[in-house]
């Protein structure tokens, strides 16, 4: 894997690898940023499908909503400052598609209700209704 750019963030920065649209990050590199004590613990922080094994190296990624996910968790001011910014864009954008609160909500809701977690394999899936009605679970994509 190639390092197809870097994200900079409070004084931080992690090279990111993938591609610009898709990116995932080392697992040993968030380790560092977010001061954990080893991958173990960053594994803890996030879904089954948000890291990949290469086993040709023995090598971990964190995919980009595992990245988000495990800044969200960490202890640190970076992640304080994460947190915050984050906040402040959900009600940006709830503003500027002129929703209250509670659209907002009813929005994720409707959404929430087409996701479960699969029991078998602990993977976010997503009920999609096929042309003719019927309906087939398939692995959550944004």
């Amino acid at each position: 894997m190639q390092i197809v750019g870097q994200i900079r963030f409070d004084g931080n920065s992690i090279d990111v690898y993938g591609s610009l649209d898709e990116p995932c990050f080392l697992a040993e590199d968030v380790v560092r940023l977010l001061g954990l004590k080893n991958k173990g613990a960053l594994l803890d922080m996030i879904e089954e499908d948000e890291s990949i094994k290469y086993t040709l190296k023995n090598t971990f990624v964190i995919t980009e909503l595992g990245f988000y996910n495990a800044l969200s968790q960490a202890d640190r001011e970076a992640s304080r400052k994460w947190r915050r910014i984050v906040h402040s864009n959900l009600i940006m954008m709830r503003r500027e598609h002129k929703l209250t609160i509670e659209g907002q909500f009813e929005e994720w809701d409707a959404i929430a209700d087409t996701l479960y977690i699969d029991p078998e394999t602990g993977i976010l899936m997503e009920s999609i209704t096929l042309p003719g009605g019927d309906v087939e679970q398939v692995p959550y994509k944004e």
